[in-house]
């Protein structure tokens, strides 16, 4: 009979000692879950701010290249303006040398109508370029 209590004694020993274990491991679980719960929740803030930032960059960048093309168009538009009046420019200070409309149209590639335009002007003293 001794040997049945110290068995009885053993299986129980195992038996108190695996509940002690599995309590261990639930707590242990619970702990884990817990923190993954949370780290999942700031993983979702981060995720919706991250969002939010690159929301806010994309309206500004779509801002700069509505910009940009506007500074290009208004540039290409100066430069166009120039480019006419140095042409007019030029064919005043032709006519005022002596040339013929013909050579207007040649060397500043204006239209004939233009040309004979400058040179009416020039006639008339109207527009001379200083």
């Amino acid at each position: 009979m001794s040997m049945t209590i110290v068995l009885i004694a053993v299986l129980t020993a195992l038996a108190i000692a695996q509940l002690a274990f599995s309590m261990i491991q639930a707590r242990h679980l619970r702990e884990l879950a817990k923190a993954f719960a949370e780290s999942s929740a700031r993983q979702q803030e981060l995720l919706a701010s991250t969002g939010n930032a690159l929301m806010s960059v994309h309206a500004t960048v779509t801002a700069l290249e509505n910009r940009l093309t506007r500074t290009v168009q208004r540039q290409q538009d100066l430069e166009n303006k120039d480019a006419g009046s140095l042409t007019y420019e030029q064919a005043s200070k032709l006519i005022q040398m002596g040339a013929a409309p013909e050579d207007l149209v040649k060397t500043c590639g204006l239209s004939q109508a233009e040309a004979r335009l400058v040179s009416l002007m020039a006639a008339r003293g109207i527009g001379r370029a200083s």
